[in-house]
């Protein structure tokens, strides 16, 4: 019977530990354990419930573009627990000058599809305006480089773009630098639709109509999901759900593992000195435990995984009664350009995106602090982040009253950061990995941060463990 331990229970590892469940419940002789360092499953994805209120600790939604985490939660027995975003306040603002200012319709991301709501929009300036409509006519990138999220930014769209918008948004889901992060890994298709259409705008006016082209006028053939899901009661359940889905699974909380070396077959050793052979062994535990985990095995591997750099951040999550509150919370909240020189970098208006999560009577607001660029906010105490954001949203958005909880949660180095050149970083990594064989790696440091991406990660990496331990047994015979 071929053994296998995976390192690391977030998402990506609970997906590969599933899919060994998968082969189990067709009869394939496996043995697999799941070793997780923390006292509960998910890593990022913990839900909080109590009171009627359901409170995430760290992501509240995935994207349903990607499909693989709408696939699980279907395999999985989740399809009825799947929700939409709030239709009834689809806007979202931005805070520029001290006020709030909506996003225009039809920007998608940071590219404008409608010419009138882009041109009465309040939140860029006309020669703002004109600089971003000048995509139509720069001529595309020469060379296939990997560049920043600012220099590709600033070289189509101009420095309006940048600062309203692709920094306080799309730097913003990865809590990074713009002048960093890789705009190869993060956001892959505007350089596909630059290298195709020349134009950003040309472009997606292009998918645009190709999409109402292929659409039907039907109500039947409409997406049934927004562009954010999440699930009722809340993302912990999919946690919980893929663990009691996988009855043939060890998952062991709370045990943490010294090393992992391959001596006449690989063994990984734990704190408590027990040792554990496997016939392959996924680590999907964050990049820089992994490159120490392995250090002795594969030193060349564990040298590239060192290489891959993560930041602090943290949340706060704040309810209200709604009874006397002042906001209307008519969107799902807003993003916060650097330049505004505020404490927190967004918010999010809870109860108007995800109304299922509060009780009656009540309103919740969950603030997001620290990242990249002013990781120091985000590694404070607790009481001091509270204080801090009630402050920020005191002067912000006019609220001075007491909450009925104020929750902080930390997450202290585990957002990962995709630097300029980390596709090649992590073509590296699969390179060197070839030289070791039975050891494989997953989880969000490599090809998406996403919940679907490391779902997808995950279900791959172990994929690739199959095919090894089936060439190893053909190899025995």
């Amino acid at each position: 019977m071929k053994k296998i331990v995976i390192i690391g229970g977030g998402i990506a590892g609970l997906a590969a530990a599933y899919r060994v469940q998968e082969e189990i419940s067709k009869g394939v002789p496996y043995e697999c354990v799941l070793l997780e360092g923390a006292e509960h499953f998910g890593g990022k994805i913990s839900t909080n419930r109590f009171d009627g209120f359901i409170v995430e600790r760290g992501p509240d939604s995935f994207i349903s573009q990607k499909p693989w985490a709408i696939e699980l939660c279907k395999k999985i027995g989740l399809a009825d627990s799947l929700i939409g975003t709030n239709p009834d306040y689809p806007k979202t603002y931005v805070y520029t000058g001290k006020r709030m200012v909506t996003m225009p319709d039809g920007l998608s991301l940071m590219i404008p599809t409608k010419f009138l709501p882009f041109a009465f929009s309040p939140l860029f300036s006309w020669p703002g305006k004109i600089r971003m409509g000048m995509d139509l006519f720069i001529p595309k990138k020469a060379d296939d480089a990997d560049e920043s999220l600012e220099s590709f930014v600033l070289r189509r769209l101009g420095n309006e773009a940048l600062k309203k918008m692709a920094e306080p948004m799309l730097a913003g889901i990865y809590a990074s630098d713009p002048a960093k992060m890789s705009i190869n890994s993060t956001f892959p298709m505007f350089v596909q639709t630059e290298r195709k259409y020349r134009s950003l705008i040309l472009g997606m006016l292009a998918q645009k109509r190709r999409a109402g082209n292929n659409s039907a006028p039907t109500p039947q053939k409409r997406s049934p999901f927004s562009l954010f899901m999440t699930l009722k009661n809340g993302l912990g359940e999919m946690v919980d759900t893929l663990i009691a889905q996988s009855p043939d699974i060890r998952f062991r909380a709370s045990t943490q593992v010294r090393e992992v070396v391959n001596r006449e077959g690989w063994k990984v050793t734990l704190d408590n000195g027990e040792v554990l052979a496997a016939d392959a062994v996924i680590c999907s535990a964050p990049a820089k435990t992994s490159a120490r985990l392995i250090d002795n095995a594969a030193p060349g591997v564990s040298a590239l995984l060192d290489r891959i750099q993560y930041v602090s951040t943290a949340t706060v999550s704040i309810a209200y009664k709604k009874e006397g509150f002042s906001h209307p919370l008519n969107g799902f909240g807003f993003v916060i350009p650097r330049a505004e020189n505020r404490r927190i970098l967004a918010c999010t208006w809870t109860s108007s995106k995800f109304p299922q999560r509060v009780p009656e009577g009540y309103v919740m607001l969950r603030c997001f602090v620290g990242g990249a660029n002013r990781e120091d906010l985000a590694e404070q105490d607790e009481d001091a982040i509270a204080a801090m954001a009630r402050q920020e949203l005191k002067e912000i958005m006019g609220i001075d009253r007491e909450p009925v909880f104020c929750k902080v949660y930390h997450n202290r180095k585990s957002n990962v950061q995709y630097h300029v050149g980390h596709a090649e970083l992590v073509a590296s990594i699969q390179k060197e990995l070839q030289t070791v064989p039975g050891l494989f790696l997953a989880g969000s440091a490599y090809t998406g941060i996403g919940i679907p991406d490391c779902v997808l990660n995950g279900t791959r990496a172990m994929e690739s463990a199959f095919a090894f331990l089936s060439q190893e047994s053909k190899a025995a015979k």
